[in-house]
C-alpha cells in the first residue's frame, strides 16, 4: 500500500485577488520600461543577425555567379579571337593578307564601337538621378 502523500500547499498567488491585495509579482514602470526596451533590444539585434545571414548567403551567390561570368567572358573571348582569325584566313586568297586583316579590324572595331555605345547609354540610364524619367 502507498504511503499517505499531503497534498501541495495552496498557491496564494492564483485566485481572485481582493481590492486591497496585490499580486508578488508586480513590476514599476521602470521595471516594464526597463524591460520593454531590453526586448527591443534583443528584437533589433535578432533582426540584425537575420539580415547579416542573410546577405552572406546571397554574397555566396553572388561570388558563384562573378566567377562563372569569367569563365563565361574568357571561353566567349576565345571564340571571339577564333572567329576573327577564321575571318582573316577566310578572306586572305581573295584579297590578300593586308587588306583581309583590315576589313576584319574595321568591322570588329564597328561592332565594338556600337556595344560601348549601346553599354555607356545602359550605365547613364541606372546611374540617373531619381527625378529624371
Amino acid at each position: 500500500m502507498a504511503p499517505a502523500t499531503t497534498p501541495p500547499a495552496p498557491d496564494r498567488r492564483r485566485g481572485v485577488f481582493g481590492m486591497d491585495e496585490r499580486p508578488q509579482d508586480d513590476d514599476s514602470i521602470g521595471t516594464l520600461v526597463a524591460r520593454a526596451l531590453a526586448d527591443g533590444r534583443a528584437y533589433a539585434q535578432a533582426e540584425a543577425d537575420y539580415w547579416k545571414a542573410f546577405a552572406q548567403s546571397r554574397l555566396g551567390d553572388l561570388r558563384a555567379a562573378i566567377v562563372f561570368g569569367g569563365i563565361v567572358l574568357l571561353l566567349g573571348q576565345a571564340a571571339a579571337i577564333a572567329l576573327i582569325v577564321g575571318l582573316v584566313m577566310t578572306l586572305t586568297p581573295h584579297v590578300g593578307p593586308g587588306l583581309a586583316t583590315l576589313i576584319v579590324v574595321v568591322v570588329a572595331s564597328g561592332a565594338a564601337a556600337l556595344f560601348a555605345r549601346a553599354a555607356w547609354r545602359r550605365f547613364r540610364r541606372a546611374t540617373r538621378p531619381r527625378k529624371e524619367p
